[in-house]
């Protein structure tokens, strides 16, 4: 597959929107059908969609560490902000900023995504199976948007619930007010992008910079996992390790996962490089000297507990609670994200210990053991034995336990524990922030269409 790799600040420019899913006329903006008139265009365009996905407030920083500081693994630092500090404590408002921002950088690259797909069907200088390439990449880029937004924003563990979000799939003016979907209609919408972007990818296509068909697969896996379709969830995830195209890295070589770039064990990463930067480095570490006023996302006491109690864990050693300042200390800092000078620190969108642990979720306690088990000795535990988790109780906050111990600082755990209905149980944070308010402006700008998460 023949990508155009462009990375400027004119594409992203041309496809952004200023707020949130609601758009303002600027004499600087261009028609869709202008801007996206040609194969080269449509190409640049494509990259545009990935180029917003790098976006500091989604998934170049902000979005994996929220669920982070919202899911008990991070402390916030800071230094007197009070949207930062609303997290650490816990008691997010609808006028947080870092929210409101992380809602409207997600809705802008669905903006990207829909004036794309409006207009590849005009285009007609593309061989055919490029076309459908990029029409499958879009839509999986907005199938993922959307269910992350889902679970951020909507009750995404109950199927009958009517707080959803809004589904957008053609780009929206001042005028249109948006109502929020059901949670079951969000996710008809979501499968149906990503089972279409399925049948339209280059099976080819194999740069796991950007998303193919295991990408497709993983995704697929994931999202029936939380709507509870095990059966799909198992099938999804048995099609991406039947494929041969990806490999766990022993206990020994763990850190290289995050040392280098594109290893075996991604199958989609989102690549920065050191003129492109993610924020990960800045928001995590920032320097070896570092106060706490410096950071924004620190390890909590927590991990450190967690891992003392799993003699042998190679992931333990992705966190540092001694080499810190003492503004910092007992606290620590994640090690995922080093490399001071170049912070081109990668966004790990799906990895391939999920759909392992994904498919032990999905064949249940006798079945699901060994894929549990599996992941477990590549990082340098024991295996436990049916004796170890002689209950589905038990063998679910195994598989907790296994997901914290792989994802921390990937922005796993706060979603997890609300799918499983535990934010409460096991981090003392009320249930009703299992997903975050929706922004006040939002509710302002939809003139009431969309309706506050209850709680808030």
């Amino acid at each position: 597959m023949k990508i155009l790799k462009i990375y400027s600040l004119l594409i992203i420019s041309l496809f952004m929107s200023r707020c949130g899913f609601l758009e303002e006329t600027s004499p600087n903006d261009l028609d869709a059908a202008t801007a996206i008139s040609n194969g080269a265009s449509a190409q640049a365009a494509l990259i545009g969609c990935y180029s917003s996905l790098q976006n500091g407030s989604s998934y170049g920083g902000q979005f994996a560490l929220i669920a982070e500081a919202c899911g008990g693994n991070a402390q916030t630092g800071g230094y007197n902000y009070i949207s930062l500090d609303q997290l650490g404590a816990r008691e997010v408002t609808p006028a947080n900023l870092l929210v409101e921002e992380l809602w409207a950088a997600l809705y802008r690259t669905i903006t990207n995504t829909n004036r794309l797909l409006n207009a590849l069907p005009n285009i007609n200088d593309l061989p055919a199976a490029q076309k459908k390439d990029i029409e499958g990449q879009a839509r999986a880029i907005r199938a993922m948007v959307h269910f992350d937004i889902l679970r951020y924003f909507g009750e995404h563990w109950n199927q009958n619930s009517a707080l959803g979000i809004p589904i957008i799939q053609a780009t929206q003016t001042l005028q249109d007010a948006p109502n929020r979907a059901t949670v079951s209609a969000n996710y008809a919408a979501i499968i149906s992008d990503l089972s279409a972007a399925l049948t339209l990818i280059d099976p080819t296509h194999k740069a796991i910079q950007f998303i193919t068909k295991s990408g497709v697969n993983s995704l697929l896996s994931r999202v029936y996992l939380y709507k509870g379709d095990k059966v799909k969830a198992e099938a999804h995830a048995t099609e991406v390790i039947n494929t041969g195209d990806f490999a766990l890295v022993d206990a020994a070589n763990y850190k290289t996962i995050f040392d280098k770039r594109l290893t075996s064990e991604s199958i989609f990463e989102l690549k920065f490089d050191n003129q492109n930067r993610s924020a990960f480095n800045a928001l995590t570490y920032g320097r070896d000297s570092a106060i706490r006023s410096e950071i924004s996302f620190i390890a909590d006491t927590i991990l450190n507990a967690f891992f003392q109690s799993r003699a042998g864990d190679k992931r333990a050693d992705l966190l540092d609670f001694v080499h810190n300042n003492t503004t910092i200390l007992p606290s620590g800092r994640t090690q995922k994200y080093r490399g001071e000078e170049a912070r081109d620190n990668s966004a790990y969108m799906m990895r391939f210990a999920e759909m392992y642990l994904i498919r032990a979720e999905a064949n249940g306690r006798v079945a699901g053991l060994a894929d549990l088990n599996l992941i477990r000795v590549q990082r340098g535990l024991t295996a436990l034995t049916a004796a170890d988790v002689p209950t589905d109780a038990a063998y679910q906050n195994a598989l907790l336990d296994e997901n914290q111990a792989e994802f921390n600082f990937e922005g796993h755990r706060y979603f997890d524990l609300a799918r499983t209905r535990q934010l409460e149980a096991v981090t003392g944070i009320k249930n009703f922030r299992s997903i975050m308010p929706i922004p006040g402006r939002e509710i302002i700008a939809s003139k009431g269409a969309i309706a506050q998460n209850q709680g808030y």
